[in-house]
């Protein structure tokens, strides 16, 4: 305890390179069929113009939609893909199509 309380690791080293290799080596359950993937098909509809490079003005002008609503899509799209950037979406998307 005295460790943890003079700013030490609150769990030995050799834990936390088990905790380390459990996380690295887990990948989120997400089927194949497409009718299973954990974005709707407007969400992909949405993902697909971002992988095109549309700006999300193009974006919300062909889904008659604000961009701000756009940026909301977006964020449930990564929330739900588990990723941060348009990049990884992207790529996310290809590996379950």
């Amino acid at each position: 305890m005295c460790e943890l309380y003079e700013g030490g690791s609150p769990m030995s080293p050799s834990i936390a390179r088990r905790v380390l290799d459990v996380f690295q080596k887990w990948t989120p359950n997400i089927k194949n069929d497409p009718k299973d993937l954990p974005i709707t098909s407007r969400e992909r509809e949405l993902l697909e113009w971002l992988a095109q490079g549309l700006l999300y003005k193009e974006i919300a002008d062909k889904m008659g939609i604000t961009t701000g609503t756009v940026k909301q899509h977006i964020h449930k799209i990564y929330d739900k893909l588990q990723v941060s950037n348009r990049t990884e979406a992207v790529n996310r998307l290809k590996n379950l199509i």
